[in-house]
């Protein structure tokens, strides 16, 4: 279950970038409909990059070789709004829990 979350960006482009979800499954060969995003309206303060910064938190079971590839997606769609794009992988293996029962 690959969950997405993304700082820095309106809510109409992640809503927007979620149609590409099927791409995205193809990359890591997941299941669509087990893909989560959330748009989280946070603001960068400081580094000088404020006014142009774009993170996206990915929480997923490890797949260390798509990392690269999931992030050339991301930057891709993302890069004409942002030149300062942060992809933060986490590894949640046995550690996602949904309504009580383990699916991480």
């Amino acid at each position: 279950m690959p969950i997405f979350n993304f700082k820095g960006v309106d809510e109409s482009k992640v809503n927007e970038y979620f149609k590409q979800v099927g791409e995205l499954a193809l990359i890591i060969n997941a299941d669509v409909k087990k893909f989560v995003f959330w748009h989280d309206p946070s603001t960068l303060i400081g580094n000088g990059y404020e006014k142009d910064a774009i993170q996206v938190s990915i929480e997923w079971v490890g797949r260390p070789l798509k990392q690269e590839e999931v992030s050339k997606h991301i930057q891709k769609f993302f890069g004409n709004i942002s030149k300062n794009i942060y992809v933060k992988f986490e590894e949640i293996n046995s550690f996602l829990y949904l309504n009580g029962e383990c699916i991480g």
